[in-house]
């Protein structure tokens, strides 16, 4: 009985190798490696908590990710989906006649352990990856704000929107002071809040010789519906005051044109109503150059006010 076992293990073992269990369970292993690989690259930058964290850190290893402007490397993107790609490729060429019997007959119970083993290893290498790659908040939290090394200099783009108190505004007239610009909408009971709460804290925190040299503005994400009064509400929930606080609204295709420049990404639910937005604080100098741009998280939280305090400063 030992040697029957013994040897219907050395068949079976023979069989997977020269049979379509092998090209099957890489074929499989690739696919799942490559969707993984492509839901890092996609991966929004506001994303839950664990997977956002570990996505951009991924894409900073592999990809030499810029979270300031969400830039990357596609050719490191490219090349490493190529790299299994291939090995799939290769596997299929080899084993192209076994693989082309599929057509006329059912997967054998070998065929699916193939494929469900092809499943088991990517998604263990796909968890050894996350815990060894994700980072750590408590680390996170420690960083100190990186100034220089994340500086830019991009030029804004020009508009002229009407704030929640129907005064016109440009940001020509913040011209000699900092501007903190944001995006939130009226009714939002998700990020917002968190967003208009942290921008609170910064102006706050702002030394009594700073507070007139700092402007606020928030960019309606949801221009089909923010209203004036509704803007006013937020303003005066808050606690902001005018007119360092304006929040600015104009015509929605002005607006969208004017978001997407920014680089706001948003899409609205059409069931809900609720816009699934990115949470950005963009940071403009007194030159009225966009010197930082930063995705709201445990990270950057600690990250707000040296940064207005490096621009105000200068």
């Amino acid at each position: 009985m030992t040697t029957l076992a013994i040897g219907s293990q050395s068949l079976t073992t023979r069989r997977f190798f020269t049979d379509t269990g092998f090209p099957l369970f890489l074929m499989t292993a690739t696919v799942v490696y490559e969707l993984f690989l492509l839901a890092i690259v996609f991966a929004p930058a506001e994303s839950t908590a664990w997977w956002g964290g570990f996505a951009e850190e991924f894409k900073r290893w592999c990809f030499s990710y810029d979270p300031r402007t969400g830039g990357m490397e596609y050719a490191s993107v490219v090349v490493m989906l190529i790299e299994p790609l291939f090995i799939g490729v290769i596997a299929a060429f080899l084993w192209r006649k076994g693989l082309a019997g599929l057509r006329h007959r059912r997967l054998s119970r070998l065929d699916r352990w193939s494929i469900a083993s092809g499943v088991g290893i990517g998604a263990l290498v796909i968890a050894g990856l996350f815990l060894v790659g994700r980072p750590d908040p408590a680390d996170s939290e420690a960083l100190p704000f990186p100034g220089s090394r994340i500086r830019v200099s991009l030029s804004p783009p020009d508009f002229v929107l009407v704030d929640h108190r129907g005064n016109s505004f440009s940001l020509d007239q913040a011209k000699g002071k900092v501007v903190l610009l944001t995006g939130v909408y009226a009714m939002c009971s998700e990020t917002c809040p968190d967003i208009l709460m942290q921008t609170k804290g910064v102006l706050d925190a702002l030394p009594d010789s700073l507070k007139d040299q700092v402007q606020v503005v928030a960019l309606s994400l949801n221009p089909e519906y923010d209203t004036s009064s509704l803007m006013g509400r937020v303003a005066e929930g808050y606690g902001f005051s005018y007119p360092q606080f304006r929040y600015l609204n104009g015509d929605p295709g002005m607006m969208d044109r004017l978001l997407q420049r920014f680089g706001f990404s948003r899409a609205v639910d059409p069931q809900t109503g609720v816009v699934n937005h990115a949470s950005l604080f963009l940071f403009l100098d007194r030159g009225g150059k966009i010197a930082y741009r930063l995705a709201l998280d445990e990270r950057t939280k600690a990250w707000l006010s040296e940064a207005v305090l490096d621009l105000a400063n200068e």
